[in-house]
């Protein structure tokens, strides 16, 4: 067994879960795949887009049966499982996706890479929550928090990597300069590695980081609990009661949480996939960087900013949830999001655009960390990691709901305008579920 805990050690679970996290978050640059891959096979997008669509889908499938097989076998174990077959999904792509396969790219990227990341996002949650009884909306937000910021330390070395090898000047990137690239410390020189042999590169990588992490993830034996705590009486909102997977879904709670968590990330996804295009059009080609950032000016773009927020909210709104109770944190960040959405249609200023891209970051990534501490308080931790997968299916729906519905209320009226009032709207209703959720642990406590 991988569990022979020491209560002093407990911290080193959250530094495993960051980690694994941060490795598991490039999926959120898909993006920087899809140009290369256009100019390579000239495929159009919503070829490639598919991919994306495929390892959303995958992803949260697979975390209901990661999630039963975390809580029997404990998370160094299946959070390995996801760590190698992430790296071999990339592995695979490197050496059979071509231009007349598309079908490749959304086995091998979308279903077997949906899949490694399914089976190890659930591992580092459920371990840390375990250990911290005491603090499960900040650990919770901690142990998410490189998921939101994985895409941010990503999307630039990558973009640059991605790029073709300098053949007509004969030159080639060194392994120091591929490493000093890939941190992010230098821009690169005009040209890459290409995309056959970065596949190859970060599936080495994505398989060794999320292995290391999960080294450092273990469940603490049974009954176990921090010294000198105790747990709280059943009060309103906090049942703590350890239900299996069909007694939780049995219940109104449960199906409260389900719904919520769909309108609150479908707003999220519908807002985040036209951020970039709209704030290219507000700022109108202008970089928020100064020159001298170099490589690291990527993290005061807009997307930068966003990505930067989406993890600290994480922290932020998981803390705050330990004070305030879950449901009235969840009904404070929904409308304080639709609120944003809807002023979001006359942003025009720099400023305004760095301070919308650091609220809606700070917002959206607060689903991640409320929505598995609520879990774990009303039906317990002894099977969170199937729970939680249950209740994660949410995000499988809005990542189908939100880019999709985003994109044709854009395709069918020209602006973004619709998008950000209906991701308003739907933030608004969100608020209004997590008022029934409230009512709903009162009165199951």
């Amino acid at each position: 067994m991988d569990e022979h805990p020491h209560e002093e050690n407990r911290w080193s679970v959250v530094a495993g879960a960051l980690i694994v996290q941060v490795i598991l978050g490039t999926v959120y640059a898909f993006s920087v795949f899809v140009k290369p891959l256009q100019v390579e096979f000239g495929w159009d997008r919503t070829t490639t887009q598919w991919a994306f669509s495929f390892a959303l889908a995958s992803f949260a499938i697979t975390m209901i049966p990661a999630g039963r097989l975390q809580d029997r076998l404990g998370p160094r174990r299946v959070a390995s499982i996801g760590g190698m077959l992430l790296g071999l999904s990339f592995l695979l792509g490197a050496l059979i996706v071509d231009g007349s396969r598309p079908w490749a790219l959304y086995l091998t990227y979308g279903i077997i890479g949906g899949a490694g990341i399914g089976f190890a996002y659930v591992c580092p949650i459920a371990a840390s929550v375990k250990w911290f009884p005491d603090k499960k909306g900040l650990i919770t937000g901690l142990a998410v928090a490189g998921f939101g910021a994985g895409a941010l330390f990503f999307a630039g070395p990558a973009s640059t990597l991605l790029l073709p090898p300098g053949e007509e000047s004969g030159e080639a990137l060194g392994l120091s300069q591929i490493l000093l690239v890939g941190l992010g410390i230098v821009k690169g020189q005009g040209f890459g590695i290409g995309w056959q042999a970065f596949f190859i590169l970060h599936g080495i990588v994505c398989a060794g980081g999320v292995m290391l992490g999960a080294m450092l993830l273990r469940n603490p034996p049974p009954g176990w609990s921090p010294p000198g705590w105790t747990p709280p009486h059943q009060t309103a909102g906090r049942t703590g009661a350890d239900a299996d997977w069909h007694e939780m879904l049995n219940t109104p709670l449960a199906c409260m949480l389900w719904l919520t968590f769909i309108f609150g990330a479908t707003s999220g996804l519908m807002a985040i996939g036209q951020w970039t295009p709209m704030m290219a059009t507000i700022l109108k080609g202008k970089s928020f960087a100064p020159e001298w950032m170099g490589g690291f000016g990527r993290f005061v773009e807009p997307v930068g900013i966003l990505a930067l927020f989406n993890a600290l909210g994480r922290v932020f709104w998981g803390k705050l949830s330990d004070v305030i109770d879950r449901p009235r944190a969840m009904m404070m960040m929904f409308l304080a999001q639709g609120m944003a959405f809807m002023v979001l249609v006359s942003v025009q200023s720099h400023v305004a655009v760095f301070v919308a891209s650091a609220w809606v970051g700070l917002n959206f990534g607060g689903c991640f960390a409320l929505f598995p501490s609520a879990t774990a308080d009303y039906f317990g931790t002894k099977n969170l990691g199937i729970n939680y997968g249950w209740i994660f299916t949410a995000y499988g729906v809005a990542g189908i709901l939100g880019p999709v519905v985003g994109g044709v209320l854009f395709d069918v009226t020209g602006q973004y305008v619709m998008a950000f009032v209906f991701a308003g709207i739907l933030c608004f209703i969100a608020a209004g579920c997590a008022v029934v959720v409230w009512g709903l642990a009162r009165a199951r406590a």
